[in-house]
């Protein structure tokens, strides 16, 4: 029997996973639906995504809707939005925004680039926006931000997926202090490499030394999540530096609402 990982009075009855078919977001569903808690998947190719829906209401016994959709969409999230009109959702994830690399930032052609600040930036912001408010009125809720290890510095070949995951990390830290009184919990991920369909496509069978296991870093978030704020994967180092790296972050945005607080306050 799977472990029950959330919980469902905090972050159900539904849960929405945006980039929910396969890889990290299969892995998220699955330990979501175990939680007793109702999804919403949203992705792009509807084979894999209506396949994983059917698995989990055999598995599970929870109630699965599907939604196809691009999240480089200017109206992703009025899609989103009209999809969950009447339901109660407890839990957003934002899992999208995977990135091949391995081009220069000039050599990338401008309408992918955009796509990509698109689908990591503008939709996220937005989401975060339509479901915070909903969660906030009703004083409880979870948004769990999916980013990169790429996001904690420059990194050339994925010059504009770098930046836009510094964004991504920087935004769930930032909604966590804002939130964390009005009972909503927020985390951000610096996520690792992690073995993927997405990564073998691109990658194929190249061998990655410290490569992470998706299912793990799924229940290491969700884990988390009651905490939140963030969790670092310093790649290539021990865990204990990953943990220092995570509290430092979070004894900054600590330290930095204070300031806040006197100025704005």
């Amino acid at each position: 029997m799977a472990e029950i990982l959330l919980d469902a009075a905090q972050y159900g009855p539904w849960a929405v996973i945006a980039g929910g078919s396969d890889g990290t977001g299969a892995c998220f569903a699955e330990d979501i639906a175990a939680s007793g808690i109702n999804l919403l998947l949203i992705a792009r190719r509807p084979g894999p995504l209506e396949a994983l829906a059917v698995k989990l209401r055999s598995d599970h016994g929870v109630e699965v809707r599907t939604l196809v959709l691009d999240l480089n969409g200017a109206d992703a999230v009025r899609q989103m939005a009209a999809a969950t009109e009447g339901l109660e959702v407890g839990l957003y994830v934002s899992n999208a925004g995977a990135e091949s690399g391995g081009h220069s930032f000039l050599d990338t052609p401008l309408e992918t680039i955009l796509g990509l600040i698109t689908r990591n930036c503008l939709t996220v912001a937005q989401a975060c926006h339509h479901f915070g408010k909903l969660m906030r009125a009703r004083g409880r809720g979870g948004i769990v931000l999916m980013g990169s290890g790429a996001g904690l510095g420059g990194q050339p070949g994925v010059a504009a997926y770098s930046g836009a995951k510094g964004f991504v990390l920087n935004l769930a830290e930032s909604l966590w202090a804002e939130l964390r009184g009005a009972g909503i919990h927020v985390i951000g991920i610096a996520a690792p490499i992690m073995e993927t369909p997405t990564l073998r496509a691109t990658l194929g069978e190249m061998h990655i030394p410290g490569i992470f296991s998706a299912a793990d870093v799924v229940q290491n978030t969700l884990r988390r999540l009651p905490t939140g704020c963030s969790y670092v994967y310093a790649f290539g180092e021990p865990p204990e530096e990953s943990e220092r790296q995570t509290q430092a972050r979070r004894a900054r945005v600590l330290a930095v609402e204070k300031i806040s607080q006197s100025l704005f306050s």
